[in-house]
């Protein structure tokens, strides 16, 4: 363990964890008393992760001292205590923790990421009690952490020392991005199925040395963001090669860059200044821009100089990596037609799927479907969404158009359900008081008690209707929903 990658705070924490280990009786440090030291520890990030998950502090620490408290002890010297392999193993995750979140040193938030991280051994008892896991650290971060304070490390040659405040700059103008390797470590995207070619030949236009810069081009809905998610994704899976291993992926926000910008050339001088920031990143940022046939409009009013020819230099040099996505129309409409832009971008086709793909693709984030509607789906269900997308709505493009029909049906099947369950008890009384007025009208005659007769009709009427109102509502379903109900 290289020491001097740790700051001041972690050090303390990993002091504290053998305190903890001595304070039990425990011959050796584990991953819980490891644990205990970071939730000890103030004013480190910890507090704000903990805060943005609505976690108490005190609480965690009570639930893992009851888990170390039925472990057996045994009085040992604090000097003599010996690290367990699985601290090691989390210390050491810690450091690609800290390179993630392009931080300088390890921090006590990246040990208490490492902890969480379901490769380690944390009692079972205390991983669920507290009901924390790694994705939920990195969600908190992105929420509670704006993009301004993202910071890339510079070299440690350049600063003659490796870290503290000189090697730690501020990339300011990022707040205009979103950080999607953020996004994808919080588990926020749906996974990418198919799409592999298309990822890979992108891959290989970013490896290149110049015109290094890859523009994906094809119809709208067919799958083009969904890509460069795929590529954050296997960022933070290590499933890149290593020269773009613990890139960033930010993705640039058009509409903020140009959004308050109250005097000529200040939209150009934050745009400028966020390629600067990129390229000092030395490649270790990767910018998205969608509907990248914007750029060659975006601040040229007023005779201002538009963001493609602010960008043309870096690309020209490969000092910058750039993916952009468009429809095909645009790309001939705004990019091809400038030729100085076009041959610094490396086109990329992104087709329509054909059935077989787009049924593989819809069933491959179905999870997320059902999960949000609490539903499941059937194959037919999903083979049926495409098929008459295909025959219906052949104006929009696969997988999109088969995957708004499955969202759209579980949010129609959640809100008939719900009116169904509803409904269904008014019902069942109806049909007591219906029984019960039946009784009362057993052996009269109609025609001379006909207010009993009045009330029975009157009843069934309304039950009719409402029967009504939930077969047109619920349709063949009522029969299955009746039965849950029972």
């Amino acid at each position: 363990m290289d020491i001097a990658s740790y700051s001041a705070d972690s050090r303390a924490v990993i002091k504290n964890a053998r305190e903890v280990a001595a304070e039990f009786r425990h011959p050796e440090i584990e991953v819980e008393h490891l644990l205990i030291a970071v939730i000890r520890h103030e004013g480190s990030e910890v507090e704000s992760i903990l805060n943005q998950l609505g976690k108490s502090r005190a609480f965690i620490e009570s639930m893992v001292e009851e888990h170390l408290k039925e472990q057996s002890s045994r009085s040992s010297a604090r000097e003599s205590l010996s690290i367990a392999p699985s601290v090691q193993e989390v210390l050491t995750q810690a450091m690609e923790e800290k390179a993630k979140l392009y931080d300088p040193l390890v921090e006590p938030e990246h040990i208490f990421i490492a902890i969480f991280d379901p490769k380690f051994k944390l009692s079972p008892y205390v991983r669920d009690k507290i009901d924390i896991t790694k994705e939920d650290c990195y969600k908190a971060i992105a929420d509670s952490k704006s993009v301004a304070e993202i910071t890339t490390a510079a070299p440690a040659a350049e600063k003659g020392r490796p870290g503290g405040e000189a090697g730690r700059e501020v990339a300011g103008t990022l707040r205009y991005c979103v950080d999607l390797t953020n996004q994808a470590a919080a588990g926020e995207f749906d996974p990418m199925i198919g799409r592999e070619k298309e990822l890979q030949q992108m891959i290989q236009i970013l490896l290149r040395r110049r015109k290094n810069s890859p523009v994906l081009v094809g119809g709208a809905g067919v799958g083009k963001s969904a890509i460069v998610e795929g590529f954050a994704q296997a960022v933070i899976g290590s499933r890149v090669p290593k020269a773009l291993d613990g890139v960033k992926v930010m993705q640039v926000d058009m509409g903020s860059l140009v959004a308050g910008a109250k005097y000529k050339g200040e939209f150009e001088e934050r745009f400028k200044t966020l390629v600067g920031e990129v390229v000092k990143s030395g490649g270790k940022i990767v910018l998205f821009i969608d509907e990248i046939h914007t750029i060659t409009a975006a601040g040229g009013g007023g005779g201002g100089i538009d963001a493609a020819n602010l960008i043309k230099p870096a690309l020209a040099r490969g000092q910058i990596r750039l993916i952009g996505a468009t429809t095909e129309e645009e790309y001939t409409k705004h990019l091809e037609k400038d030729k100085a832009l076009d041959r610094r971008f490396e086109k990329v086709k992104v087709e329509e799927p054909n059935e077989e793909e787009a049924v593989r693709i819809v069933k491959g984030v179905l999870s997320k479907y059902e999960e949000h509607h609490k539903i499941a789906y059937t194959s037919e269900a999903v083979v049926g969404a495409v098929k008459y997308a295909r025959r219906y709505l052949s104006e929009r493009n696969l997988p999109d158009v088969a995957l708004d029909i499955v969202d759209e049906a579980g949010s129609e099947f959640s809100v008939k359900e719900e009116f169904a369950h509803n409904a269904i008890p008014p019902l069942t009384e109806q049909i007591s008081k219906i029984e019960k007025l039946m009784k009362a009208c057993e052996g009269k005659d109609p025609r001379k008690d006909v207010e009993e007769f009045e009330k029975l009709q009157a009843a069934y009427d309304d039950f009719s209707r409402g029967v009504d109102r939930l077969h047109g509502f619920w349709g063949h379903r009522l029969e299955v929903a009746t039965g849950a109900v029972k």
